[in-house]
């Protein structure tokens, strides 16, 4: 009984879940990057309100069709140490208020000493705003109404109060979108992992020398067998190994043999060699499920500590591979 080899690159045993998540995660980056060009602003202005009347700006366009929201902002300008209550408005084109918020704002000043130091501070939070997606095409009018205005030592103030007002569509909350993109992040990284590590573990044979061997039944049309070789050798290696890999049948024929030079990586800590490594990874297709075995010879052997032979079965991989089909003929 004879075999025929036919090696092959093929990407059937690609695992594309991987390729889908780094796609939701490359997704979730561009937009989270992109989001502020989307922006445009329809308003900046500044403007005077009193407690005795509410100030309307001029209309702004908003599309029902736009991204992202419609952001409304009003910043109170106010002096150190006081305090101020304001309702922003949104009023549609017959007057009538569609959305409102009330903000408090504050502004303190002053001195601290802890520990023989000594410093300023000027802390405030003045900046209210909202929201807003247009449910259709129309115009809409932001009112700044000044509700009540005083100082933290319980002075009530009667004079104006200066509000810097922003107005901006196609607002997005970068929130969502880091979510996503650290999220989508994670689940590519376990995607890959997961790939990396799939598959049967029917082979772990791992030796003190340079030639382990190992039998499994194994073998399927749509099974992948991943054959890995793993060396860890001594400061007296060469910057490159020979791996020497058989397959035998059940028969104990041999029915495939190659020699596949591998690149050694020296580790060193402080200038002081710690180990050398090297690895061989070799992809499979038995079309036929049986009996075989699986042979490995390092040379030169002398510098080899440990050598270790895995199989595994119905592995996926991220890319296209080099595969070796192994198909029994008369």
């Amino acid at each position: 009984m004879g075999e025929t080899l036919n090696t092959k690159k093929t990407g059937k045993f690609i695992d594309w879940w991987a390729h889908v998540a780094f796609g939701a995660f490359i997704l979730s980056f561009l937009t989270l990057i992109a989001s502020p060009f989307f922006q445009r602003t329809l308003l900046y202005k500044t403007v005077t309100a009193t407690d005795d009347e509410i100030v309307k700006l001029e209309p702004v366009q908003v599309s029902a069709n736009s991204l992202g929201a419609m952001s409304v902002d009003a910043e109170a300008q106010i002096g150190a140490n006081e305090w101020v209550t304001f309702e922003i408005q949104l009023l549609d084109q017959s007057g009538k208020i569609i959305a409102a918020g009330i903000k408090e704002g504050w502004r303190e000043t002053g001195s601290w000493y802890e520990d023989g130091e000594s410093g300023t501070y000027d802390e405030a939070d003045t900046l209210g705003g909202m929201d807003v997606k247009a449910k259709k095409d129309e115009k809409l009018t932001v009112a700044i109404a000044l509700l009540e205005y005083g100082t933290v030592q319980g002075t009530e103030l009667d004079k104006p109060v200066p509000f810097q007002v922003t107005v901006k569509s196609g607002v997005m909350d970068a929130g969502y979108f880091w979510f996503g993109t650290i999220g989508s992040f994670f689940l590519w990284l376990m995607t890959m992992v997961a790939a990396k590590k799939s598959g049967k573990k029917v082979i772990n044979e791992k030796i003190n020398d340079s030639d382990p061997t190992g039998r499994a039944t194994i073998g399927g049309e749509n099974k992948l067998v991943r054959v890995k070789v793993e060396i860890e050798a001594d400061e007296t290696t060469p910057n490159q190994l020979e791996v020497c890999l058989f397959v035998n049948d059940a028969y104990g024929e041999q029915i495939f043999a190659e020699s596949v030079p591998v690149n050694v990586s020296i580790q060193k800590e402080n200038g002081r060699f710690q180990k050398a490594t090297a690895s061989l990874n070799k992809y499979f297709i038995f079309p036929q499920a049986a009996s075989y075995g699986f042979h490995v010879e390092v040379h030169p052997d002398q510098p080899i500590d440990r050598t270790k032979l895995i199989v595994q079965e119905g592995v996926k991989t991220l890319f296209p591979v080099e595969v070796v089909e192994i198909g029994a003929t008369t």
